[in-house]
């Protein structure tokens, strides 16, 4: 029997921390002027856990940036809007920026309008939240 406890207040301790681990809600709304040149990528991102999560890079394609200062997400926080500026060169998404700060990026994506794309968004502590966008002009 009192094995049988242990087990069930261990188990019920791995559920009760499960439900408090850091996740987030990430949707794409769009990704617009891709014909222009300087392309925005609009993230609507909600955090229904009990504590803040930071954002610090995003991968959209074969284009994968990390911003230079996480973009802090706080607990409860729902459908908050992240604009980020794609710079087009050549065709080829090549560069971006996040609140006026340049990320650090590597890789290129082709830049079509038409096109979906799969990317994902990272957090400070690795996890990845996957998203699809649809490109327009």
């Amino acid at each position: 029997i009192a094995l049988a406890v242990a087990v069930a207040v261990w188990v019920f301790g791995l559920a009760g921390s499960a439900s408090k681990t850091a996740t987030l809600q990430v949707q794409a709304v769009s990704l617009t002027g891709v014909s222009s040149g300087n392309a925005q990528l609009v993230l609507l991102v909600s955090n229904p856990s009990s504590s803040g999560i930071g954002i610090n890079g995003f991968t959209l394609g074969s284009l994968s940036c990390v911003f230079p200062t996480p973009v802090q997400i706080p607990a409860g926080t729902q459908g908050e809007q992240i604009t980020i500026s794609l710079q087009i060169t050549g065709g080829n998404f090549t560069a971006a920026s996040i609140n006026g700060q340049t990320a650090t990026c590597s890789g290129k994506q082709a830049a079509q309008v038409g096109i979906q794309y799969s990317g994902y968004i990272t957090t400070v502590n690795g996890q990845t939240y996957p998203f699809t966008v649809t490109a327009s002009s």
